[in-house]
């Protein structure tokens, strides 16, 4: 009991502190030093392993990705990838209601702040000229603009989530597709049903052939580092770096423009963040505290799946961020989610569990800047949001209990 009300003060004092204002990074750093202190390791004791955290290739590697990440979709931006892409879906399709969903999808594809207001003005768009409640135009843009954060391996929840349970990119995917196929479901049941049309014919212009290989030119690559990736195992590092290379030569990138990139890229506040979440991880293990949880939930007659839902689902909701769920909870539930070997279902019902924490959070930034753009209040979004979410928690918890039927993925 003890041992849980220690952990219980340092989630509250990085809840503070975010709420304070103090930027997640710093936040999860000094929650991490707070808890050696609880847990009674010295303090040369705690700067060393700190130290040592920093330095470890598994904290490199995950920097190098996620910068690499921040570069690679600055450079979709400053070359208009995602505009052809989404121009081209747009004149490709007739239905409105699967146009409505594409969209934003598409622009999922590629992971930055507020993404979702990249798709916003083309639903605007649409929508007003099909009659759509200012409500239903919100929820569809905003809901599956994030039906790929499960398992696209460009979005910093799904690269830190391999990093620290130490598996690959793959396991990952393969492990949460149920995940992205539950946020589908959910999205169709109580979003998009909403969206009732005269179905005629979208706007089209221009030949198939013509958009689709705009369409095809917009996303090639993303592609290509998803298929060397995934299809031939390269290192996502690695196949960043390829893809980077490759359409910048392709495209006649110049140094200057390439700096300019890097620098609007990459901030002080991303890097600080990784490295908090790996010291954080290191402290949590060294400190003996991942091994009181399960005999103290026990001894409390708390079911790890409790620990598993409510833990991530809890700081998915108060930060809005799934790096903040996955960097805060996941090395607190390691000794769930990784006993002797990734727990797949574990893992999977975590994830689901804080990223609808995530959905539903009136501090996410996707949802504060669609809600404002779109001009609609909170209470006429969460009638469709709060069923939708329950669909994709529900599925994570039926899927864990069933026992994960997918077996053991390697």
């Amino acid at each position: 009991m003890l041992e849980l009300a220690k952990l219980f003060l340092v989630f509250l004092l990085i809840l503070l502190l975010i709420k304070r204002k103090v930027s997640l990074g710093p936040s999860i750093l000094l929650g991490g030093f707070f808890l050696s202190l609880l847990f009674g390791l010295p303090i040369l004791q705690t700067f060393k392993h700190a130290g040592a955290a920093l330095i470890e290739w598994p904290t490199i590697h995950l920097l190098i990705i996620v910068m690499l990440i921040l570069i690679f979709g600055e450079f979709l931006k400053e070359l208009r990838s995602l505009e052809d892409l989404s121009r081209g879906l747009e004149n490709l399709f007739r239905s409105t209601k699967l146009l409505l969903i594409f969209l934003p999808a598409t622009v999922g594809l590629l992971p930055m702040p507020a993404g979702a207001m990249m798709s916003a003005p083309m639903v605007e768009e649409i929508g007003v000229r099909k009659n759509l409640s200012p409500q239903v135009r919100m929820v569809v843009n905003y809901w599956f603009r994030h039906i790929l954060e499960f398992v696209w391996p460009l979005y910093l929840g799904v690269v830190m989530t391999a990093s620290l349970l130490s598996i690959s990119l793959r396991e990952v995917i393969l492990a949460q597709l149920p995940l992205s196929l539950a946020m589908i479901l959910g999205g169709l049941l109580f979003c998009a049903r909403k969206i009732k049309v005269a179905e005629k014919s979208v706007r089209q212009k221009g030949s198939f052939t013509r958009n689709l290989g705009l369409a095809f030119k917009g996303v090639l690559p993303v592609l290509l580092v998803v298929g060397l990736n995934l299809t031939l195992k390269v290192d996502i590092a690695l196949a960043l770096a390829l893809s980077l290379a490759i359409f910048g030569l392709v495209r006649k990138v110049q140094v200057n423009r390439w700096v300019s990139m890097i620098r609007a890229a990459v901030t002080l506040e991303i890097v600080v963040l990784i490295l908090a979440v790996m010291v954080f991880k290191k402290l949590i293990t060294v400190s003996g505290a991942i091994e009181t949880i399960p005999g103290s939930l026990a001894s409390l007659g708390i079911s790890p799946v409790f620990a598993v839902v409510t833990v991530p689902f809890t700081v998915g909701l108060l930060t809005g961020m799934t790096s903040a769920f996955v960097g805060i909870s996941y090395p607190v539930l390691f000794s769930f989610l990784s006993p002797n070997g990734v727990d797949y279902g574990y893992m999977m019902l975590a994830y689901g569990a804080g990223f609808a924490g995530v959905m539903l959070s009136p501090v996410h930034l996707c949802l504060v800047v669609t809600k404002s753009y779109f001009k609609v209040g909170f209470a006429e979004i969460y009638r469709m949001l709060l069923p939708a979410s329950l669909v994709l928690m529900l599925s994570a918890l039926i899927l864990a209990l069933l026992g994960f039927p997918w077996g053991r993925i390697g």
